[in-house]
């Protein structure tokens, strides 16, 4: 499941359309954060629709996540475990991301911290009756680098967050 919220983010990290952003300098983290927005609204819609095919356009081909685990996690290794996931997953509930600081390392590439809370309904494990209501909540530390289809993510470092089972905080992530 981090791999899945994970993939979210780096499917927002893939890119959508692009604001008009010619009033803010293109090196300024501004910017940045318009397109890291916009990348990210797009990964949620593929998500709640279940487009996988809309959801890995978003996902850079060198894109790699570091999940907490220590597993690092390549695109056709995301592709697999986003559709895993989803079979799980009859409902997303709620998925949204916040942009915080952002770090400019020149004018091409940024360090961007967001955050993550999934919000979704998943069926129980070893075929019990039922579903249980998930809500994950996750810190990631992103590198994002301006490609000629405007900003995209590349890296994703899962810094943790909480998992929480039809209310209920859920071991330690």
């Amino acid at each position: 499941m981090k791999t899945v919220a994970a993939l979210a983010v780096i499917l927002a990290l893939a890119g959508c359309g692009v604001r008009e952003t010619a009033q803010i300098d293109q090196c300024a983290p501004e910017a940045v954060r318009v397109e890291v927005e916009q990348v990210l609204a797009a990964v949620t819609a593929a998500t709640v629709a279940k487009d996988i095919d809309a959801y890995m356009r978003l996902v850079p081909e060198d894109s790699v996540i570091d999940d907490t685990s220590g597993e690092r996690v390549d695109r056709d290794m995301l592709r697999a475990n986003v559709l895993r996931d989803w079979a799980i997953i009859p409902e997303t509930l709620r998925l949204e991301h916040s942009v915080g600081e952002i770090t400019m390392n020149g004018c091409d590439e940024a360090v961007v911290m967001v955050d993550q809370a999934w919000e979704r309904t998943m069926l129980r494990p070893n075929n019990e009756p039922g579903m249980d209501r998930i809500l994950t909540t996750q810190r990631h530390r992103e590198t994002w680098r301006r490609t000629p289809e405007g900003w995209r993510g590349f890296e994703i470092e899962e810094l943790g967050g909480e998992i929480f089972v039809n209310g209920e905080r859920y071991g330690a992530n």
